[in-house]
């Protein structure tokens, strides 16, 4: 009798929505599961057996492909085979294809790896990105872009609504090696994010309450004051006094707050 292809634990809500293509992989290269994003895509394309494609081989898909998709469906073989043979600790590609009728061709990223399991799962992703202006960031010509508001929007986009589910989804399920890569992307994510946004407005880190506390300290208000205009009590406007200190860099400095923030504006 057949069994019906289970979904490993792993298998779980952020994965499910994550806005693009993810599949588990086994050893063999075989299709444990995938994502809803895949699935629809599945459909769209007129993949109507099985829309899920658990139980196809990507490896045999790859040697299938035709036309355009045939170069860097090679590429992607030669390299999941390689992470498969543990000859690669993880195997990633970026590459641009043109989509439907359409001219202008699209930037995808293409990522495979092992997850901390046994038996041993592999990662799929297959993921279009923003224009390729839109990834400066993260090169070291970085400090030379004008962050635009439209620049801005697409990258926090992409940010909020891939990079970051992605990299939490991963957290406790890496090898070592590859672990110390997640954190330290995670980082340097989380440093551009908050240099960029400090650099357009001061206050842009801060919750809603904090920069609430933060304006009325810059206006002179001592924190009963505070407490009277917010409706909190004293000791939670210094605790967030303490946290807005923090964020802002002045933890263990001697600097008054109301001082700095009024430099600021």
């Amino acid at each position: 009798m057949k069994k019906t292809p289970l979904k490993p634990t792993i298998f779980y809500r952020i994965f499910e929505d994550f806005p693009g293509y993810l599949a588990l992989l086994d050893e063999k290269g075989n299709i444990l599961a995938t994502n809803q994003f895949w699935q629809r895509e599945a459909l769209l394309k007129g993949l109507l057996v099985r829309a899920d494609c658990i139980g196809y081989n990507y490896i045999s898909l790859c040697e299938g492909a035709e036309g355009q998709e045939k170069e860097f469906a090679e590429k992607i073989k030669t390299g999941i085979l390689s992470v498969l043979k543990r000859e690669l600790p993880f195997f990633s590609l970026l590459y641009e294809l043109a989509q439907n009728q359409e001219k202008t061709l699209k930037k995808f990223l293409f990522l495979f790896f092992p997850l901390k399991t046994r038996p041993k799962v592999f990662v799929l992703l297959h993921q279009e990105l923003p224009e390729s202006e839109a990834l400066l960031p993260l090169s070291e010509t970085s400090e030379e872009k004008t962050f635009t508001p439209s620049f801005l929007s697409t990258w926090f986009s992409f940010l909020e609504g891939v990079l970051f589910p992605f990299l939490t989804l991963l957290q406790n399920k890496l090898d070592p090696e590859l672990e110390k890569v997640r954190i330290e992307i995670l980082n340097k994510l989380e440093g551009f994010k908050k240099e960029t946004l400090s650099s357009l407005n001061p206050l842009a880190m801060l919750t809603s309450k904090e920069a609430q506390i933060a304006l009325l300290v810059k206006e002179g208000k001592t924190s009963e004051e505070i407490a009277r205009l917010l409706n909190l009590g004293k000791d939670a406007v210094d605790f967030y006094r303490k946290r807005i200190r923090e964020k802002l860099g002045l933890k263990g400095k001697g600097i008054s707050l109301r001082e700095y923030l009024q430099s600021l504006f």
